[in-house]
């Protein structure tokens, strides 16, 4: 807005053309004044309510296959519509050969994304050992990591060796240090799954304990290449790993299983302290699911 005095003026001291100058003027300070009134209220509001962090989250995808087409379609389409901070992925981001992202397996499957200049957050899937794609591609040059979107803190865990203990205690430390609300982990092998590969002993042992404990509301895997949503001990579990490689069944029994699906898709989330709002989207941008997880307070007090 121009400072005041460009519109200041007194009429007493103008013609009768000038008057009519003056009072215009007058007129227009006093419309802008009302205007600041009425949008003042807006604009503290929106400072204090946290922004939403709007992500999309792919597992089991770096094919070549159709179906990898038809997902990164899908995603692409998403993305247009309400554009992603970044994309996540679950793990076995690069088959054939493994690791190593190539023309067939990623630059002209992922081409949509890649133009609409898309960022990743990635994790390492056993297929991804092979090459080193996932850190000089994707950005993740280190197995496991953390990082921070407005409210939500993420922690992006390595799957293939869940017995680390060095990993153990950068899990702990980053949960019971951090400030944000929001606390969601990743991995490529699921600790809890109905899907043809078994779950992983190891990372349950090692890191549910500390999920329960600091307050993580959803975790994030892939895998086994379908859909699931498991909820148990307080914590969201979902799996999704229909990005492009060929689909498993839903073979086993679990506790808290909600849906399991063999199925091509990815998932929308938008994440913040109200809840953590999850879509499951099919290719042709279908609702195979729809949750709202909610955010869990953590059972001690985070130290800086």
């Amino acid at each position: 807005m121009p400072p005041p005095d460009q519109f200041c003026g007194d009429p007493r001291r103008s013609s009768s053309t000038g008057g009519d100058v003056s009072i215009r003027r007058m007129n227009r300070i006093a419309a802008l004044t009302l205007a600041a009134a009425v949008l003042a209220p807006v604009a503290i509001a929106s400072a204090q309510t946290p922004a939403s962090t709007h992500f999309l989250v792919v597992g089991d995808w770096g094919t070549g296959s159709t179906q990898q087409a038809d997902v990164a379609k899908a995603m692409c389409a998403s993305n247009a519509a309400n554009p992603a901070t970044f994309v996540m992925t679950v793990g076995d981001n690069f088959y054939s050969p493994d690791g190593v992202a190539t023309d067939g397996n990623y630059y002209r499957p992922m081409a949509c994304l890649l133009a609409q200049g898309i960022r990743w957050r990635a994790v390492w899937g056993n297929h991804d050992l092979g090459g080193n794609s996932t850190a000089t591609v994707l950005g993740a040059r280190k197995r496991y990591y953390t990082y921070a979107n407005g409210t939500t803190r993420f922690i992006m865990l390595d799957g293939n060796n869940p017995s680390s203990s060095a990993q153990r205690t950068f899990l702990e430390r980053t949960l019971n240090a951090a400030k944000e609300p929001v606390r969601i982990v990743a991995m490529h092998q699921p600790v809890y799954t109905a899907g043809l590969h078994s779950s992983s002993y190891e990372g349950r042992r090692a890191w549910e304990p500390l999920f329960k404990k600091y307050g993580v509301s959803l975790v994030l895997s892939g895998h086994n290449h379908n859909y699931e949503r498991i909820r148990t001990g307080g914590v969201t579990y979902i799996t999704s790993g229909g990005g492009g490689a060929s689909l498993y069944p839903c073979v086993r029994s679990q506790p808290g299983l909600v849906m399991c699906k063999p199925v091509n898709q990815f998932l929308e989330v938008d994440s913040s302290p109200a809840g953590i709002a999850v879509r499951a989207v099919d290719v042709k941008g279908g609702t195979i699911d729809q949750v709202t997880v909610p955010v869990r307070v953590a059972k001690v007090t985070a130290r800086g």
